[in-house]
């Protein structure tokens, strides 16, 4: 469990860092071509790949630590058991659409593997280089929710009816 969390923080860390990048590239081209100096083309590419590699890698991380937007009038509202109830609903269904990114997404990426797809854009690179973020996600997305689930009936007392998860030490 620890290198597993070990990895969900390193994920969240190198989107944190991509996201730091991109907003200085973005500030040097923006004051280098203000100025007459010169112009970085690729930086609108690069931060399209950056804004769905950063965000899809992060996804697990923020997931595991509960920081997500959550909706939670209803479950506030609900007796614990049943606040409970529709908890594991929801990992449940957010297992399926994890399982769904993934099969998707491997089929995806094997396809543009496969068949040699390239991006042609500014910078031309093999298609699968973006494609296998997604899968990969879907993966450790999916290995949140059934850790979600299992804590949600194995530690109850973790587990308040809004939800909300303690950290795990």
């Amino acid at each position: 469990m620890h290198l597993y969390r070990l990895l969900l923080a390193f994920l969240g860390l190198l989107a944190g860092l991509a996201f730091g990048a991109l907003a200085l590239i973005i500030g040097i081209d923006v004051i280098a071509r203000n100025l007459g100096w010169f112009n970085l083309p690729w930086v609108l590419e690069i931060s399209e790949y950056v804004l769905y590699g950063a965000t899809f890698l992060a996804a697990p991380w923020v997931l595991a630590e509960n920081a997500h937007v959550r909706v939670d009038i209803l479950i506030n509202q609900l007796p614990a058991s049943l606040a409970r109830w529709l908890d594991a609903m929801i990992n449940l269904c957010g297992l399926l659409v994890s399982a769904i990114l993934v099969y998707y997404g491997v089929l995806a990426t094997w396809d543009s593997y496969r068949l040699g797809s390239l991006i042609f854009k500014e910078l031309i690179f093999p298609e699968w280089w973006l494609l296998w973020i997604m899968p990969l996600s879907g993966l450790l997305l999916g290995l949140e929710f059934i850790r979600r689930s299992w804590q949600l009936f194995t530690r109850p007392g973790n587990a308040a009816p809004s939800g909300n998860y303690l950290p795990e030490n």
